[in-house]
C-alpha cells in the first residue's frame, strides 16, 4: 500500500499525459457503470535504493532520505479488470538522482517497464509479471511470480488486522552487463493493523518482514541465504483532499536489513537501516 514513489521528469510527463488521455476516453465509454480501469501514482524519497538486498547506490550506514546517496522514485500503474477475478496492469517506475552521470538523461538513472496479470480466487492471488529494467545503457530482463493470501478476518474476526503472507519468485533471465542469470525466492509477511478506524484519518501500521534465498552468483556472491529485512510503515489517508482528485495517502517507513557479505559482497555494510517518506494517489 505504501511503496516506492518518486522518479519521473520530462519523459514521464509524456507517459502520464498519454495515460490520462486513455483513462479519459475510457471513463466516457463507461460513464454509466463502474470503470474497469484504475490508476495509481506515487513518489518516494528514500535513503537507499535496495534491489533484492543489493545497496545499489552504496548508502551504507546513512539513514536520512535526503542523505548524500539518497534517491527519489516515481511510478505509475494503470490496471484494467478483465473479469471479477482477473486483471492486467502496466507499471512504469524510475530512479532519479545525481549520484552518477546518467546514461538516460538528466537525473533519470533507471526506467523500468513492468507488465503483469493477476488472478484471484477467494483469499488467494497469483500474479505473473515481466519487467524490462533499463539503466547504465543496457537492460535487465526479469520474470516475477508472486503468490499471496489475504487472510483478512481469519486472525481476529475483523478486518482491522491481517498478516498478508506471500512468496515471490524473481527470475533474472537476462542480466545487465556482468550480471548472471538466477533466481531469488522471497517469502514474506506484512502484518497490518488499523487504529482510529472510525476517524477521518485512520492510522495503518504495517510491519513487513521478509527473508530471501538466492541461487549462486545471483547478486555476485554465494547461493543460499540472501538477506533478511524487517520494517515498520505508518500510513494515513490525506482526507482533506477532495475525493474528486483521487484517494491520497502519505506514509513513512524504517526498514532494517541484514545482508551477509557471502551473498551480497558489494554492499558497503552488512547491517543497515533505510528510511522512506512517500506520497501517493489512486483513482
Amino acid at each position: 500500500m505504501f511503496t516506492s514513489m518518486l522518479r519521473s521528469m520530462s519523459r514521464h510527463s509524456i507517459l502520464a499525459a498519454a495515460t490520462f488521455g486513455i483513462l479519459g476516453a475510457a471513463s466516457l465509454a463507461h460513464a454509466q457503470e463502474k470503470s474497469p480501469y484504475s490508476v495509481s501514482l506515487g513518489l518516494d524519497a528514500t535513503s537507499h535504493f535496495i534491489s533484492y538486498g543489493a545497496d545499489v547506490w552504496g548508502g551504507g550506514s546513512e539513514v536520512s532520505p535526503f542523505s548524500s546517496r539518497s534517491t527519489v522514485f516515481a511510478y505509475g500503474t494503470v490496471s484494467a479488470a478483465l473479469a471479477d477475478n482477473l486483471s492486467v496492469y502496466l507499471n512504469i517506475w524510475s530512479d532519479n538522482n545525481n549520484n552518477v552521470n546518467s546514461a538516460i538523461g538528466g537525473n533519470i538513472q533507471e526506467i523500468d517497464v513492468n507488465t503483469g496479470i493477476k488472478y484471484t480466487y477467494d483469499a488467494f492471488s497469483v500474479t505473473l509479471a515481466h519487467g524490462f529494467w533499463n539503466y547504465a545503457g543496457a537492460t535487465e530482463k526479469v520474470v516475477d511470480l508472486t503468490v499471496g493470501f489475504a487472510d483478512g478476518k481469519m486472525v481476529t474476526q475483523t478486518d482491522a488486522f491481517s498478516l498478508n503472507p506471500s512468496v515471490n519468485f524473481h527470475y533474472r533471465y537476462d542480466g545487465n552487463g556482468g550480471q548472471d542469470t538466477g533466481l531469488a525466492v522471497v517469502p514474506s509477511i506484512s502484518p497490518a493493523i488499523t487504529v482510529m478506524k472510525d476517524s477521518q484519518y485512520p492510522l495503518t501500521i504495517t510491519v513487513p518482514v521478509a527473508v530471501a534465498f538466492f541461487t549462486n552468483d545471483f547478486q555476485g556472491g554465494d547461493g543460499g541465504y540472501g538477506y533478511f529485512s524487517a520494517g515498520v510503515t505508518l500510513g494515513v489517508p490525506l482526507a482533506f483532499i477532495p475525493a474528486k482528485y483521487g484517494a491520497w495517502t502519505a506514509s513513512a517507513n524504517l526498514t532494517y536489513y541484514n545482508t551477509p557479505t557471502d551473498s551480497l559482497p558489494n554492499n558497503p555494510e552488512e547491517n543497515f537501516v533505510t528510511s522512506t517518506i512517500s506520497i501517493g494517489m489512486s483513482f
